[in-house]
C-alpha cells in the first residue's frame, strides 16, 4: 500500500465518521409540549406605537385562548395581561358587521 493510498483511506474514513457522528448524535426533535392533548403555539413581534416593547403571544390551540406577554426592553420587565378567547373575540366582530 502507497502512502497516497494510505492518507486516502484515512480521510475517507474521517468523512465517513463524521457523517456516522452527525447523523447519530444529532439530538431528537424537541416536544415542548406538556401535559398528553394540550397544543400551544407562540407569535412574536413588536408592538405598534411602543418602540421598546416585543409581544409574544401564547394560543392554546384547543381551546383558542390566548394569553399576550409584552418585554419592556426599557425595565427589562415581563408584563402579563389577561388572556382572550379567540372564538368569542371572531364572533363579535362577525356581528358587528
Amino acid at each position: 500500500m502507497t502512502q497516497r493510498s494510505l492518507s486516502v483511506l484515512i480521510v475517507l474514513n474521517m468523512v465517513l465518521l463524521a457523517g456516522l457522528s452527525v447523523t447519530v448524535m444529532t439530538p431528537p426533535k424537541a416536544v415542548a409540549q406538556f401535559r398528553g392533548g394540550q397544543a400551544y403555539t407562540m407569535i412574536a413581534g413588536a408592538v405598534t406605537g411602543r418602540s421598546s416593547q416585543s409581544a409574544i403571544f401564547v394560543v392554546d390551540l384547543n381551546s383558542s385562548r390566548v394569553a399576550p406577554i409584552f418585554y419592556n426592553g426599557s425595565s427589562k420587565k415581563f408584563e402579563f395581561f389577561t388572556g382572550r378567547t379567540l372564538a368569542d373575540d371572531m364572533e363579535e366582530v362577525g356581528n358587528s358587521r
